[in-house]
């Protein structure tokens, strides 16, 4: 049985790990518990331990200057750090100080719990049959390298260790992220992608281009290439790569990442919709923005969003979107999804591509000028269309003639308005293109069933 000390200063993660952590199943039971490192040594002078989980940031006695002196004292007693820290520099550490592995404790969600003592315990085992994890440094700098093998997996299921997919040298350098000097590496293409080959959801770099940098330089290409690069790089069918580390360091950092109200510009109208050569040539576009994940779905969370309250007459089911999507493929596949979704909805109103979407274009105009009075008449020239012609196509598109859903719309803005802000309802009123407050009121009870001011009141109390 592996006797394992937890060392944290927050007793609430302490006994959280203790009773949340399946340790029986793999052999491990919690013999000691300390809030920082000088009691974590005063307990191990008089139990025995062979795993030490700390934390790094503590007072009294931090986890760095606790594993030091564990290394000086008790060379058998194997480490793992759990942390909050995301910096290489601080990893690193970690690992040249003698820990087997490296936790964020942002991985320690309850489906998580196996995969995180399963890996602890593999890695026990390899220490003590001698096939155990390289130093970071060895061999970085002693005879300068050329090209790394790294290993980035696009999700938190599996482990690609246990699975096959790194040799035993492998070193993961944070979650998800490993990397090896494979001699092979710079003979053939074949010879680098004979084994090891990368399964669902993983990608195989091999990093050249490396003569001449230093360990931490070669650490923060690595970083910079799953934080930038990795995201728009991987393809399924092509998941194995080549990238030159010197185009990472030599990149332009000073170059200005466009504007979210610039993209949203690009992709709130609506000829994209219809326009296939429109369509790629914006793709293309976004994806050389290269802009961070997260900042991408945050925009098309919201983009989505408007898609849907602008086609909510013809689409049958509202657009869907994920908060997450591993890569730009994941990602193009969705949005191709939604554009298709849309196409479809209004193709089984059996009107021409072309009427769609200069329909489509004064749905778009209404939205854009709910505050500015708007006329059918006005909105139909402005779409090339007769009065009557628009009118009569209008109602068959969406089943609601342009005044009722101009109607329709600015009640829609109103009630946002009234949710999300503290304006006046006058203000609100021409906001949505009333300037009576009184015929507004009106208009809002009638479509909605309460007065403006009731409805942000009953929307306040049920916190919406």
């Amino acid at each position: 049985m592996i006797r394992v000390l937890i060392v944290d200063d927050d007793k609430l993660v302490r006994k959280g790990l203790i009773s949340a952590m399946p340790w029986q199943q793999f052999e491990m039971e919690v013999v000691g518990e300390a809030n920082n490192g000088e009691n974590a040594l005063k307990f191990m002078e008089s139990n025995p331990v062979d795993l030490l989980m700390t934390d790094l940031s503590m007072p009294v006695m931090s986890g760095i200057e606790l594993m030091r002196i564990v290394r000086e004292r008790y060379r058998q007693v194997r480490i793992v750090v759990l942390t909050l820290h995301q910096d290489f520099e601080y990893i690193q550490e970690a690992l040249r100080l003698g820990a087997i592995d490296y936790i964020a404790k942002i991985q320690l969600e309850k489906e998580q719990f196996e995969e995180v003592l399963g890996r602890v315990s593999r890695l026990m085992k390899q220490k003590e049959s001698g096939s155990t994890r390289p130093d970071p440094d060895s061999g970085w700098e002693r005879e300068g390298i050329a090209a790394l093998q790294l290993c980035y997996t696009l999700n938190s299921s599996g482990d690609v260790a246990e699975s096959g997919q790194v040799p035993p040298s492998a070193v993961e350098a944070e979650p998800g992220v490993w990397y090896w000097h494979d001699e092979k590496a710079g003979d053939t293409d074949a010879d680098a992608d004979a084994e090891y080959q990368p399964g669902p959801g993983v990608a195989r770099v091999t990093l050249t281009g490396l003569e001449g940098l230093d360990r931490k330089t070669i650490l923060q290409v690595i970083r910079s290439y799953k934080k930038h690069d990795l995201f728009y790089d991987y393809e399924p069918s092509s998941p194995v790569r080549y990238v030159d580390a010197r185009e990472l360091v030599n990149r332009d950092s000073a170059e200005q990442s466009p504007s979210m109200d610039s993209i949203r510009d690009r992709w709130s109208g609506t000829e994209w919709i219809y326009e296939d050569q429109l369509f790629y040539k914006l793709l293309l576009e976004l994806k050389g923005m290269r802009l961070p994940s997260v900042r991408l779905i945050r925009i098309f969370i919201s983009l989505s969003d408007e898609w849907n309250r602008l086609y909510r007459p013809t689409l049958e089911e509202p657009i869907t979107m994920e908060d997450y999507y591993p890569s730009w493929y994941s990602f193009e596949l969705w949005l191709a999804g939604a554009r298709d979704q849309i196409r479809l909805a209004g193709a089984k109103q059996q009107i021409s591509l072309e009427i769609r979407s200069s329909l489509d274009k004064a749905m778009n105009l209404a939205r854009q000028n709910l505050s500015q009075s708007i006329s059918t008449g006005e909105i139909a020239q402005l779409v090339n269309m007769s009065s009557s012609y628009f009118s009569q196509c209008f109602k068959q598109y969406t089943g609601q003639s342009f005044a009722d859903y101009v109607r329709v719309t600015r009640m829609e803005q109103a009630k946002s308005l009234l949710r999300n802000t503290s304006r006046t309802i006058q203000w609100i009123a021409e906001q949505c293109g009333y300037n009576d407050e009184k015929y507004f009121s009106r208009l809002f009870r009638e479509q909605v069933g309460l007065l403006p001011s009731e409805y942000r009141q009953q929307a306040s109390s049920s916190g919406q």
